[in-house]
């Protein structure tokens, strides 16, 4: 009988090399690889080309290759963490990635001390390229926008909600304003990250909807509350955007469609109350920004302008009674434009006059609260509404200079309300939401201060700090505008902007 040798394993018979295939089970989620195979639900190949970077599938097909973004990898401080170490993820200054290890400095309410704190988070996963139909973009972008954009449209805590009660129900009706929703989060959401959220087409398409349908509703004449906050929403988009010349168009159109329906009429309901309170305060910022006259003077914003405030507002916050007065101020730096004091003194005479009489108003204007200044979320607003009338009043006195022969009483009065927006500013808490109202009194804080470095520091900081969080680029021309007047030397920052051609906003 021959002999027989038994195989050594059941399992790898000898002369069969050939692995072993193994079934994988593919559930539509696919981990790795492309986006763009990610998103056809397809399992990507993972080689690139030496020569245009794409994988063989996207290749193959005719494809654009979407990578993820490059992730910055975040730096371990040494030594013993504290609470604030344990903070959520940010924002990265560079990549528009989060980082845990981001910080910034700011200083102290001593205006000495320096402090390390961290950015605020928004509370976002990283940034990728939106992909999809278009119904999954728009649905996207309308979330990105409630979660993210609404938040900082406002000086209250919560008063994203405010902007989402009244626009999400017109926007529902009226595609337009939908359609100026999604430029908004657009702007946003390309500023906080490395990659474009949509292509450029796909961007000027909801642009120009945007622009067509308002045109439409002027030429049909059925301008309603919803065409109004359309306008207003697109000019706030391309403010954030970083604009120096088109927001202000846009903004004046928005004036022209609140004229044609009044604000009396816009007054009848609070949807209406609401976006009269958004164009005030929109348009008085950007008068005084430009040098212009208010779209609309007076008091049109309220039905009753000597009513107590029983509720912070969700643009002027507790400071309602004070910007009748910055109005006035932007309609006094109008008149006086022309106004050449050694040609015509008795008119320089009686504008003087003028001006101590509203700045007199400004000064002793009681902000009529009817609620507990001493809250949590009450005080911050408070000191928000302090610094403003600070603010305005080194506006005036900067002009008074011009016509004055009093420079060193003006010049004085400028020096102590820098020191109370310093002191005022220090007072508001970061990471709270009316930090964005303080960009006008930090800027004329920066102008008004000189050379001197340590408040020059002090509100370079600050705007620093407060662009990292928000990424609204309006907020970074008004620090690199600071930064070219101290780095030559001068004050008159209105004429810098004529010379450089901007037109900045400073709400």
């Amino acid at each position: 009988m021959p002999d027989t040798t038994l195989p050594t394993s059941t399992h790898h018979p000898p002369g069969n090399d050939r692995p072993i295939r193994r079934r994988i089970a593919v559930d539509g989620r696919v981990r790795s690889g492309c986006l763009t195979c990610k998103a056809r639900k397809k399992k990507c190949d993972g080689q690139s080309s030496s020569t245009d970077s794409r994988c063989k599938s996207c290749i193959r097909l005719g494809l654009v290759c979407e990578q993820r973004p490059l992730v910055r990898v975040p730096m371990r401080w040494r030594g013993k963490k504290t609470p604030r170490d344990e903070s959520p993820p940010i924002l990265s200054e560079g990549d528009g990635s989060f980082d845990h290890g981001s910080q910034i400095t700011e200083s102290g309410r001593d205006h000495g001390s320096t402090s390390v704190l961290r950015i605020r988070s928004l509370g976002q996963e990283p940034l990728s390229p939106l992909l999809g139909s278009q119904d999954d973009i728009e649905r996207k972008l309308l979330k990105y926008f409630l979660q993210n954009v609404a938040p900082l449209c406002s000086l209250l805590e919560q008063g994203g909600n405010s902007w989402c009660s009244v626009f999400l129900p017109m926007a529902i009706i009226d595609p337009t304003l939908l359609r100026a929703l999604y430029t908004y989060a657009l702007t946003h959401f390309d500023a906080c990250s490395s990659v474009n959220a949509v292509s450029p087409q796909a961007r000027l398409t909801f642009e120009n909807e945007v622009a067509q349908g308002v045109s439409n509703a002027i030429t049909q004449n059925r301008v309603t509350e919803s065409t109004v906050a359309c306008a207003l929403v697109f000019s706030t988009a391309v403010v954030t955007r970083g604009d120096t010349s088109s927001w202000l168009l846009h903004l004046l159109g928005a004036g022209h469609l609140v004229n044609h329906l009044g604000s009396q009429q816009l007054l009848r309901t609070s949807d209406g109350a609401f976006l009269l309170r958004y164009f005030a305060y929109h348009d008085i910022m950007a008068a005084l920004s430009t040098g212009r006259r208010p779209g609309i003077e007076g008091v049109y914003w309220v039905q009753d302008a000597e009513e107590t405030v029983d509720s912070a507002d969700t643009f002027m916050g507790l400071a309602q009674h004070l910007f009748r007065h910055i109005s006035d101020i932007c309609v006094f730096v109008t008149d006086v434009a022309d106004l050449d004091p050694l040609l015509e003194p008795e008119r320089a005479t009686r504008e003087i006059e003028r001006a101590e009489a509203i700045a007199y108003a400004l000064r002793s204007q009681d902000l009529r609260l009817k609620i507990e200044s001493k809250g949590k979320d009450v005080e911050p607003l408070v000191h928000h509404a302090e610094a403003v009338r600070s603010a305005a009043l080194i506006h005036l006195y900067r002009h008074l200079l011009q016509l004055s022969d009093s420079r060193a009483e003006y010049e004085a009065f400028i020096e102590d309300e820098i020191g109370k927006i310093i002191h005022h500013v220090s007072s508001v808490p970061l990471n709270r939401f009316c930090e964005l109202g303080l960009l006008f009194p930090l800027f004329m804080a920066g102008v008004a201060c000189g050379n001197n470095t340590s408040t020059q520091e002090f509100v370079q900081s600050r705007l620093q700090y407060i662009e990292t969080w928000t990424r609204f680029r309006h907020v970074t021309r008004a620090r690199e505008l600071l930064e070219l007047l101290w780095g030559n030397g001068r004050m008159d920052w209105q004429n810098m902007l004529r010379e450089i051609n901007w037109q900045i906003s400073l709400a």
